[in-house]
């Protein structure tokens, strides 16, 4: 079985280090962008298992770039796991209304965002394969 495709999206380069060193260490195979529309690019052409994605970043939100995953054909099947630190009672509501199907807050263990990642992963597998892109 091949290693999982991750996408994190963050702008900041120390946070995208540390998520790409959890994910590798538990063998995922690891992509980055630092913005919403290289996440958009990246995503179509690489087709990841999971995207990893801030939401607070520059120039087009984390809710944005999810609503755009969500709402193209190739992209749509991919689940979206947002991480913030800015948490608020509307966070949570926000992610789940632009498409997200996890939030994780910041700061946390390694040990949580591999287990929210597998979690994603096994749900995605349960899902029909006809709701995926061929």
């Amino acid at each position: 079985m091949s290693k999982a495709k991750i996408l994190i999206v963050d702008d900041e380069p120390d946070v995208v280090k540390f998520l790409e060193t959890a994910l590798r260490a538990d063998g995922f195979e690891v992509m980055s962008a630092y913005d919403g529309i290289g996440a958009l690019d990246l995503a179509e052409v690489e087709k990841p298992d999971v995207v990893v994605l801030d939401i607070m970043m520059p120039m087009m939100s984390g809710y944005e770039v999810c609503r755009q995953l969500k709402s193209n054909p190739q992209t749509k099947h991919i689940p979206v796991l947002c991480v913030t630190s800015a948490h608020s009672p509307d966070t949570r509501r926000h992610a789940q209304a632009a498409g997200a199907q996890g939030l994780l807050v910041k700061p946390f263990i390694p040990a949580e965002l591999v287990a929210q990642v597998n979690r994603q992963l096994a749900h995605a597998r349960e899902q029909p394969v006809t709701d995926r892109p061929a």
